[in-house]
């Protein structure tokens, strides 16, 4: 009955008719494996391991549809304290949810954050966004600032300008990395925000 299931919602999704067929098959293979595995000694438990073994399938199906579409999204995800408490939340894979830009360059770098949905969660349920750590490296690769969460601006229209203290940097073209923001809202706990930003800038300030 479950594979029936499988069958049917595998109708409903648009992908290559062979990878249909192949990730049917291996999960027929699982399956039967772990049927005959348990079957001596588990017999009680035998729907509980048909029924994980369909999860896992239909958990591997849906991530190969999306890297497939490459509409890979965020996703929220708990942060496991080492017994096992969860004890906080955080946003994994925003990298396309969030486009960075370095709009000037002075003293401070200043950068402007845009949210390409920003009614949509998390972004519609926080007030104020900061970065949560960034490196600036020179043409050559090399890290010349390494910095920690920044202030937190106001979020207005889906938009933020942040600043970082960069001093005065040699004449150059620099890159911006940034691994992370931080959302906040009243009376809520900050969201970490986790993804992968990059922008090159140019320094013409003089040594």
């Amino acid at each position: 009955m479950e594979m029936q299931k499988l069958s049917q919602e595998m109708k409903r999704i648009e992908m290559p008719e062979e990878m249909k067929k192949r990730i049917i098959k291996n999960c027929k293979q699982g399956k039967e494996k772990s049927m005959m595995r348990n079957e001596k000694n588990m017999k009680l438990k035998k729907p509980l391991i048909v029924t994980a073994s369909l999860v896992v399938c239909f958990c591997l199906l849906g991530a190969t549809v999306l890297a497939a579409s490459g509409q890979l999204k965020g996703f929220f995800k708990d942060i496991v304290r080492w017994d096992g408490a969860v004890i906080g939340t955080s946003y994994e894979q925003a990298t396309d949810e969030i486009s960075l830009r370095v709009v000037s360059v002075t003293e401070e770098l200043t950068v402007l954050a845009e949210i390409t949905e920003p009614d949509k969660a998390p972004y519609g349920f926080i007030e104020t966004m900061g970065i949560e750590s960034y490196e600036i490296m020179d043409s050559n690769g090399n890290v010349v600032i390494k910095g920690d969460t920044t202030e937190a601006a106001k979020i207005v229209d889906g938009t933020v300008t942040m600043t970082i203290p960069v001093g005065q940097l040699q004449r150059g073209t620099y890159q911006l990395s940034v691994n992370g923001f931080v959302g906040s809202a009243k009376a809520e706990q900050p969201l970490v925000m986790s993804g992968n930003w990059v922008c090159e800038f140019d320094c013409a300030t003089l040594p």
